[in-house]
């Protein structure tokens, strides 16, 4: 065991190829140091670890909280003791010559690793910026990786926006053997829900777990750190639990809120805060500092990301590298592990629906039909309701992602359909939906969120907003151990009928104010919503964006289609936001990283 607490370790990038044409793979930004000779050239910058033992060299990128990245050699044969690392890590190995080599991602692939393989010769990367630099890069867009991320927000792994690069997934060992290249998942969660007990006696147990996680991520050092807070459950119980332990060294807690009503959770951040003692640092985002993080969004994540609350995080992050922080610990995978979001809940209800006789199903599916031709708000939720639930999962939770698939034909343009199938996203869900050991409904659809919107989208985000501004991120929430022992709690312990949380609100009595407990789950967004409707600057930029000549030659969508949708929003009739959002970011994002010569 090594406890290596060097949150600086994993701010840092690196570049490095394998076969014949290395020399020439790699072209290095100023900044990164260069090194290597014959079929072997590596280029990195920041804090990167090396090593060398019996002839297999490594390097890596690691903020581990337990494990020894030396030991990782193991892995080159396809062994090692990887799976059982705690904390974030990317790790390359290879053979002296360079003829073989094996990468390893962490359970979450917090830290990306890319690879593009050309010619036999193999070049890795931590960041997708470096692959399209290489001469090797064809920097040709991916449709399919296109029309995932109008689905998703995010282009999923091992797709990358650029064709022929590979995102490497989760918990994956890639290895090469000097042609070509393969990849093995190592790790996935799994759910034996063995654990049996009274509520009581579970809330302990869980209470001592989760305690015992969020300590051992804590950093070594008293000043250099801090913790994200929005004032929901996992942020503020992170916080509230590290005051406790130490009380004479102050917790600082950094917080975004928004002026708009129903987005600004500030009230709950600084309750938690004033509670548990922690040191407060709070701001709030305007319209005009959204448009001018937009351009930093743009620029920090190296793949299109649409999520919309990449501009409070970044924005948080920001306001924590005012105060010299190095390091924010996350609540992450809190809602993915103890069940706290709305459609897990929303999820039962529909599973019991699903499970009627199927003549039942098809008289409720008929009397939503005739529902949903009426123009009230009631009925129509009663189509939507008796529809989606007349779905097996995954593709009843695939309709909250399917921006792209439901709008298809009249969304994207005739070239660009010709490309891409309706249901390439929806099969892709079904992929990841199959992974994995046996589990119950509820915790099948948890583990695709781990797969997916954790893993994918969430962790990205953080990990970009961070790495912008030089700081690292810990995730106590997502420590493999503490994930395994959730796994085996009952479902119910999770989502008790539409009660979400159930036993991590009991685990927390005590820890958290009564007033957070108890209040509505809000989330972390930017209120491009109101934005839309009332702010002319706003929509004017969104307009200029996607009615430009550069965005409509590139041939993704009908620009008559997402006018309808602007007027649509504009009337308050629908909720657009999401949708126009991601096709501002996409378009931006292609003009700035893959226009540019």
């Amino acid at each position: 065991m090594s406890t290596m607490n060097d949150p600086a370790s994993v701010i840092g990038d690196f570049a490095c190829a394998f076969g014949p044409a290395a020399a020439r793979a790699i072209v290095a930004p100023d900044g990164y140091a260069v090194c290597g000779d014959g079929d072997v050239r590596i280029a990195t910058r920041g804090a990167v670890r090396r090593g060398e033992a019996g002839g297999v060299h490594w390097f890596a990128l690691a903020d581990l909280v337990e494990g020894r990245c030396a030991d990782g050699v193991a892995a080159l044969d396809g062994d090692g003791p990887h799976a059982r690392w705690r904390g974030r890590f990317v790790q390359v190995v290879w053979s002296a010559e360079g003829r073989r080599v094996a990468a390893l991602t962490d359970h979450f692939s917090t830290l990306p690793l890319y690879v593009l393989e050309q010619g036999g010769t193999v070049l890795l990367a931590s960041d997708l910026r470096l692959v399209l630099a290489s001469p090797l890069c064809a920097r040709e867009v991916d449709p399919l990786a296109i029309y995932h991320y109008l689905n998703f927000a995010y282009v999923p792994a091992p797709l990358t926006i650029c064709a022929g690069v590979q995102h490497v997934t989760p918990g994956t060992r890639y290895a090469w053997d000097g042609r070509r290249g393969a990849s093995t998942r190592y790790w996935l969660p799994e759910y034996a829900e063995d654990l049996r007990g009274s509520d009581e006696a579970l809330a302990r147990d869980l209470r001592a777990q989760i305690v015992a996680s969020v300590h051992d991520y804590r950093p070594a050092d008293t000043r250099s750190w801090g913790c994200f807070l929005s004032g929901g459950t996992d942020s503020s119980s992170i916080v509230s639990i590290l005051a406790s332990e130490r009380p004479e060294a102050r917790v600082r807690s950094f917080s975004i809120g928004f002026a708009e009503e129903g987005y600004d959770e500030l009230a709950y951040a600084e309750l938690v805060a004033r509670t548990v003692g922690a040191e407060p640092y709070t701001a709030r985002v305007s319209r005009g500092d959204a448009l001018a993080l937009l351009e930093r969004v743009v620029g920090a994540w190296d793949q299109p990301f649409g999520d919309a609350s990449a501009v409070p995080t970044l924005a948080c992050a920001a306001l924590a590298a005012t105060q010299s922080v190095d390091t924010l610990l996350a609540g992450d995978g809190g809602d993915e592990i103890y069940g706290g979001n709305e459609r897990y809940a929303k999820d039962q209800v529909m599973e019991a629906f699903h499970r009627l006789p199927a003549s039942l199903k098809a008289l409720a599916r008929g009397i939503g039909r005739l529902a949903g031709r009426s123009s009230s708000h009631f009925l129509n939720r009663i189509d939507n309701f008796t529809r989606r639930a007349s779905l097996p999962n995954p593709d009843r939770f695939y309709t909250d992602d399917s921006f792209g698939s439901d709008d298809y034909d009249e969304l994207l343009t005739p070239a660009f359909r010709a490309r891409v199938p309706r249901d390439a996203s929806l099969e892709f869900m079904r992929e990841v939906y199959a992974l994995g050991g046996h589990a119950g409904p509820l915790h099948r659809i948890m583990r695709l969120d781990l797969g997916m919107a954790i893993a994918q989208n969430d962790l990205y985000k953080v990990h970009g907003a961070c790495r912008a501004h030089g700081i690292s991120a810990r995730y106590p929430y997502l420590d493999p151990r503490l994930v395994a022992w959730t796994g085996r709690l009952p479902p119910d312990c999770k989502v008790r009928g539409t009660a979400k949380r159930y036993l991590f609100k009991q685990a927390m009595a005590g820890i958290l104010p009564e007033d957070v407990l108890k209040k509505k789950k809000q989330g972390f967004g930017l209120p491009v919503a109101v934005w839309l409707r009332s702010d002319a600057p706003f929509q004017q930029f969104v307009r200029e964006v996607l009615f430009d000549a550069r965005t409509l030659a590139r041939g993704v969508f009908e620009r008559a289609f997402v006018e309808r949708l602007l007027a649509e929003h504009a009337r308050g009739s629908w909720d657009h936001s999401r949708g126009i959002w991601q096709l501002v970011v996409l378009e931006l994002w292609l003009r700035r990283h893959l226009d540019a010569a």
